[in-house]
């Protein structure tokens, strides 16, 4: 049977089917608990990828994303997804344009058509319920251990029959899981299944009479006929019930009721079995798109959009086309008490970008906001922005300062030059490259000459760069100079009172606001006066 697959063009098996078998016989006969079904996906395959997570994941909090802004999005609430698959999902996005258009074919239809969204919703849920069912372990009794196989076999159905009836003319890779429903239902291992089911659940009619009083009791109770659900394979007349017993009791086996019942069950499981490893994938594909969905959904409860990206092309001469976002803002402060402010941005394809600005005024969350947002498009996610266009990149390499750590074994200096070594050695050929404070680990006139340096090699293997850095000067005379192609600035916007708007415009920021930032901070001569007068009182009193 072809994989469900939603997340490819054309249809892919990653999960591991020998371990997933062994886990599912195991888990249908006895309970397993989560850890084995999560060892044995840890074994899966994963897609092709030129994106190194090393290069972009802890600069990114691409793990914090996952667990603070993609709730699943299902009727029954938001639920948590796995952290784990999601994550690695947006990791290790698709290589080629094919499969970012697949997956926002998809998304797009969601959006358009409420119904699907829901019956995504619904199939999830029957999928949630079914491995939970499977998670868990052996009950006491033998009679509890075989109500509880019958349930995961109902709710196995349920999943059945919630694909075969709920994507009905679906025109993205949606309708695929109508036909791997359709493929389901049709086969005989589900109709043994539905047999089964209707047996243990429909195995007589009985008609009974009753007898009131006036206040409401039975006082007779009357079997008035009594029909058995014969037209079912699995059934067994009175007579032949017997006979099978007495003639077990003649050879001398004595076989409890619940045993035969079991290995009935069994059978019917091992059926289904091949149907249900492939919805581990599924389980997984539909949360990715329940994720894309939730993060939507909590934008536009802040006020913000999210959008699918327009891809741009290569051009003629083989470079790529600019990046344009109109309302763009970090994800990551989604969850804090103010919402993000938008800003408008234009990067051209080969750009280099320096962004100047005081300190606290978003130069870094703006840099986060590119990378996430390129990271998220070539995933096939949603895009924290109104609209977005830009092209897809063959790598990403994202740095911001770090805090100075106990056991490093350079100071500062030695640090900047490993970070701008360590970004050479993993840039590839058109990457989209973010670095927050360039060389602000030395002295500015050391820091110039790497700062050039970094530059005239970066502008020889095209990429899309994005640097901010504290050294204006510097930055002013590479924009009156323009010693290479492709440079273009973008400063912190100040309001009339030159504080930071979190907005960004054109140009070379002309102050850094270091005297008004001292002061907002407490970090003046008189207050610092204050606080030494304060601690010669403390003294003196001791």
């Amino acid at each position: 049977m072809t994989p469900p697959d939603l997340l490819h063009p054309e249809p892919e098996l990653w999960v591991n089917a020998i371990a997933l078998r062994q886990v599912l016989t195991f888990a249908f006969a006895s309970g397993c608990g989560s850890d084995a079904f999560e060892h044995a996906l840890d074994r899966s395959r994963s897609a092709e990828s030129r994106f190194i997570p090393d290069c972009f994941e802890k600069d990114l909090f691409v793990r914090d994303l996952v667990a603070r802004c993609f709730p699943l999005a299902t009727t029954s609430g938001k639920h948590k997804p796995r952290k784990r698959e999601l994550t690695e999902l947006l990791l290790r996005p698709p290589v080629g344009a094919e499969t970012v258009t697949f997956r926002h074919e998809i998304l797009r239809e969601l959006v358009a058509r409420p119904a699907l969204a829901r019956a995504l919703d619904e199939t999830w849920r029957a999928l949630d319920e079914l491995f939970t069912l499977l998670q868990g372990q052996e009950r006491g009794k033998q009679s509890e251990n075989v109500y509880r196989r019958i349930e995961i076999l109902r709710a196995a159905r349920s999943v059945f029959d919630k694909l075969a009836s709920g994507f009905g003319g679906a025109r993205s890779g949606l309708a695929r899981l109508a036909e791997f429903g359709a493929g389901i239902v049709a086969s005989d291992a589900y109709k043994h299944l539905a047999e089964l089911l209707d047996h243990e659940g429909h195995l007589a009619t009985l008609d009974v009479r009753l007898k009131l009083s006036h206040d409401g009791r039975v006082r007779a109770f009357q079997l008035v006929r009594v029909e058995e659900n014969s037209g079912n394979r699995f059934h067994t007349g009175p007579l032949h019930r017997w006979l099978t017993r007495v003639r077990l009791l003649l050879f001398g086996y004595r076989v409890r009721e619940e045993e035969l019942v079991g290995r009935l069950l069994q059978g019917v499981f091992d059926g289904i079995e091949e149907f249900l490893w492939l919805c581990f994938q599924l389980r997984r594909d539909i949360e990715f798109y329940l994720a894309a969905l939730g993060f939507k959904a909590f934008a536009e409860g802040r006020g913000l959009e999210v959008c699918l990206p327009e891809l741009g092309p290569r051009l003629e001469d083989g470079s790529r086309a600019a990046s344009e976002f109109e309302r763009l803002y970090n994800p990551l402060l989604l969850l804090e008490e103010r919402a993000p402010r938008p800003c408008d941005l234009t990067l051209g394809g080969g750009a280099l970008l320096i962004v100047t600005g005081p300190n606290s005024g978003g130069k870094t969350r703006l840099l986060q906001a590119i990378g996430l947002s390129q990271l998220l498009a070539q995933a096939g996610f949603f895009v924290p922005a109104r609209r977005a266009a830009l092209s897809l990149r063959d790598g990403l390499f994202v740095s911001v300062v770090e805090e100075a750590v106990a056991d490093a074994r350079e100071g500062r200096l030695g640090t900047e030059l490993l970070r701008i070594r360590h970004l050479f050695e993993n840039l590839a050929w058109g990457s989209l490259v973010i670095v927050d404070e360039l060389c602000s680990g030395t002295n500015p006139s050391e820091a110039e000459e790497i700062f050039r340096l970094v530059l005239d090699l970066l502008s020889e293997i095209e990429p899309q760069a994005v640097v901010s850095t504290h050294f204006l000067h510097f930055a002013g005379r590479l924009k009156d100079e323009r010693p290479m192609h492709g440079l273009e600035f973008l400063q912190v916007e100040l309001d009339a009172a030159q504080s930071p708007t979190f907005g960004f415009v054109e140009g070379v920021a002309e102050t850094s606001l270091a005297r008004r930032t001292a002061e907002r901070l407490g970090v003046t001569r008189e207050a610092l006066r204050d606080l030494i007068d304060a601690a010669k009182a403390r003294r003196g009193r001791t």
